[in-house]
C-alpha cells in the first residue's frame, strides 16, 4: 500500500505505508503541557519541586493517546489536587534541543509545549489546593516580575508571554524557546505584567 510523498522524498515517489511511518517515528518529539493561573490579584501560581532548583507552572508530559488539554487537566487534579476543565489555550511553544539545558540521557528532541488559561482563582478555590506529596514542596502566588527570579529562562519567558496573550485577548500566541514568533507591542518593549488592574473579565 503507498501513500502520499514524504517531505524528504522525491516528490513523484509513492512510499509504503510502513516506510512514511517510520520516517515520522524518526522526527517525533515530546509533547507537554502547563496551565497559567492566578489569583484575583494578577499574582502567578508556581510550585516549588524537590527535583530542581527553580519553580514551574503546574504541569507535565501529555501521555500516549492523551489530548494536551485532558493532560492539563490531569495535571492540576494530581499535583494540586484541583478537579476543573481546561479548555482555552493561551500558547504554543516549540522548545528546542538547543533552547534547554537537558541531561544527555534524555536524549531530548525538542517538545511542543501547550499552555492552558486556569482562569484567576477566588480564596474558596485556592483553599481547595491539596499539594501532591513527595513532588510538590510548596505552592505560592507571586507577581509576575518575580517569575525570572524563580524560574528558568525558558519556563519564566513562557510563562510571561502566556500572561501577556491573556491580557491581550486576542488568541493563543506562538512561541519559539519561549519568545513569540511574531511580538506584541508588549514583547517588543519587554513590559512584565505586574498588579493586572484589569476589569474582571480580562482575567477569567
Amino acid at each position: 500500500m503507498t501513500t502520499a510523498s514524504a517531505s524528504d522524498e522525491t516528490p513523484s515517489m509513492s512510499i509504503t505505508d510502513e516506510r512514511y511511518g517510520a520516517l515520522r517515528a524518526a522526527a517525533a518529539v515530546w509533547a507537554g503541557t502547563s496551565v497559567l493561573i492566578t489569583d484575583r490579584h494578577g499574582r502567578v501560581l508556581i510550585e516549588r519541586v524537590g527535583y530542581r532548583d527553580t519553580c514551574l507552572l503546574p504541569g507535565g508530559a501529555v501521555d500516549k493517546g492523551e489530548s494536551p488539554a485532558h493532560a492539563a487537566a490531569r495535571e492540576l487534579r494530581e499535583e494540586l489536587g484541583i478537579t476543573t476543565t481546561v479548555d482555552r489555550g493561551l500558547a504554543v511553544d516549540w522548545v528546542s534541543a538547543a533552547g534547554v539545558e537537558a541531561r544527555p540521557a534524555l536524549r531530548f528532541p525538542g517538545e511542543v509545549l501547550h499552555v492552558f488559561d486556569g482562569g484567576a482563582w477566588g480564596d474558596e478555590q485556592i483553599a481547595a489546593i491539596r499539594p501532591r506529596a513527595g513532588e510538590i514542596e510548596a505552592v505560592e502566588f507571586v507577581e509576575p516580575a518575580r517569575l525570572p527570579e524563580l524560574m528558568s529562562p525558558d519556563n519564566a519567558r513562557r510563562a510571561l508571554s502566556a500572561l501577556r496573550a491573556r491580557v491581550n485577548a486576542a488568541g493563543p500566541v506562538l512561541l519559539e524557546d519561549g519568545l513569540p514568533i511574531s511580538p506584541t507591542v508588549l514583547d517588543r518593549a519587554g513590559v512584565v505584567i505586574s498588579g493586572l488592574s484589569l476589569p474582571q473579565e480580562r482575567l477569567l
